[in-house]
């Protein structure tokens, strides 16, 4: 499909601005049952979204078929743009001034072939089913990849582009000892394929799930507790919608108006950073050809920005931070984070467990899409980790639930740990310990 010809011939007929969005993926899947392939495939997948502006109007249109009418489709545009019964305005963005340039190395993944995936998911299937006795079934191993491109053209005369690629290996255990069944799951997203080493990958999903085995609620009352770098990021990522202009727009955050306003510990600093060294969800610019950058959200406690998108940015009367990304291809534009993480302080998880005399480390919590407020801030979910005595963890634990208020608890950190985990979906943040969260037990 030729771009240009296209927008021109749109213009022509009525349009005061188009834009082309189009993304080529490939992806591979690969899964194992009791030891045989189950899937081996590769999927490709060429998608294109136009925008378009008639009389006003934002109109959409979404095709797979680079050989589709031209004709037809901008016919389509102008049909569904006078459907629309609207009165708000609509942009296209013309284009920032520059672009950071924007480098994807390979990373190894084509240079590895089908039978080097598979037999990788084999080792750690194998690896796996002969580390612990007490390791039962392996209800999942598998391996994926993902390449995408992405351009971004218009009538104002923007053409960028951008590309990434990553690697994932899952691998799910089932562990029993006596009565007791336990799982552990382990995922591994990485940008080289050298860094999914199987040996690592089988020893964390094994250690996890029997490290659960046994488990039993504590006492109800207000704990110590430590929340793991995985788990926090969830849990960060649950409150995210605080910090989006979208939601201001809606309502749906307490920190409408709150710029400059102190609503975290002094500890506390939030950053957006589209660039973040050897995170999985780098980005130049968002799908409304933004340019991205490195922001504070939060900084020594005090809330610094919302994060914006070109509408979200008009409504508040000021410039979009680069953070409107859209779902999917046919997707609308939305607010999201690019890296959003909590900055990390200078202990390590095991330090702080050893200067805890009494507490919890929470190594899960469940139920992250009812048992949590954005708008309040309020949450309770079921958690589950461990005991902690005399700087020592002394048994699992399960079935309790941990209930607080997300502004007021990080108004409560003892300590930031070290080991800051990002997440492939871009949210992070490091272990963190809290002075003290009601848990409800036994």
């Amino acid at each position: 499909m030729n771009f240009e010809v296209f927008i021109q011939k749109a213009m022509t007929k009525g349009l005061s601005a188009v834009e082309i969005y189009h993304t080529a993926s490939e992806e591979t899947m690969i899964s194992l049952f009791n030891g045989a392939v189950d899937k081996a495939e590769i999927k490709n997948s060429n998608v294109y979204s136009v925008r378009g502006i008639y009389k006003g109007k934002m109109a959409y249109v979404t095709f797979e078929n680079e050989a589709e009418d031209s004709d037809n489709l901008i016919a389509k545009l102008i049909e569904n743009a006078e459907s629309l019964t609207t009165d708000e305005e609509f942009e296209i963005f013309a284009g920032s001034k520059e672009y950071p340039k924007w480098e994807t190395v390979d990373g190894g993944f084509s240079q590895a072939t089908m039978a080097d995936k598979i037999k990788l998911i084999k080792d750690v299937e194998h690896i796996a089913s002969n580390m612990d006795k007490r390791v039962t079934f392996l209800p999942y191993c598998g391996y994926s990849e993902e390449k995408v491109s992405t351009r971004i053209v218009n009538s104002y005369g923007l053409d960028i582009a951008k590309n990434y690629q990553y690697g994932v290996l899952v691998l799910q255990v089932i562990a029993k000892e006596e009565k007791d069944t336990q799982s552990g799951f382990e995922i591994v997203v990485t940008l080289n394929y050298a860094d999914l080493d199987p040996q690592k990958v089988a020893k964390k999903a094994v250690e996890k799930a029997l490290s659960k085995l046994n488990a039993s609620p504590v006492e109800s009352k207000t704990y110590p507790i430590i929340i793991e770098n995985e788990t926090m990021c969830d849990l960060l990522q649950g409150f995210s919608s605080m910090f989006s202009g979208e939601a201001a727009i809606k309502k749906l955050t307490p920190l409408i108006g709150k710029e400059g306003e102190k609503i975290m510990g002094e500890c506390v600093s939030i950053v957006d950073d589209p660039f973040l060294k050897d995170a999985i969800n780098r980005q130049p610019f968002d799908d409304e050809g933004v340019v991205c950058y490195k922001k504070m959200v939060v900084e020594k406690g005090v809330f610094k920005t919302m994060l914006h998108n070109l509408k979200t940015a008009k409504y508040f009367k000021t410039t979009s931070t680069g953070n409107g990304f859209k779902a999917g291809t046919a997707g609308a534009i939305s607010v999201a984070g690019v890296n959003l993480y909590v900055v990390p302080g200078n202990m390590s998880k095991d330090e702080m467990i050893a200067n805890t005399e009494e507490g919890l480390l929470i190594t899960d919590m469940t139920g992250l899409n009812a048992g949590l407020n954005p708008i309040s801030g309020d949450f309770s979910l079921q958690s589950s980790g461990y005991l902690i005595k005399d700087g020592k963890i002394v048994r699992p634990i399960n079935l309790v639930v941990v209930s607080g208020n997300f502004l007021k608890m990080m108004n409560q950190i003892e300590t930031l740990g070290s080991d800051l985990y990002v997440s492939y979906k871009g949210v992070g943040a490091p272990s963190i310990k809290f002075k003290g969260l009601p848990v409800s037990g036994k």
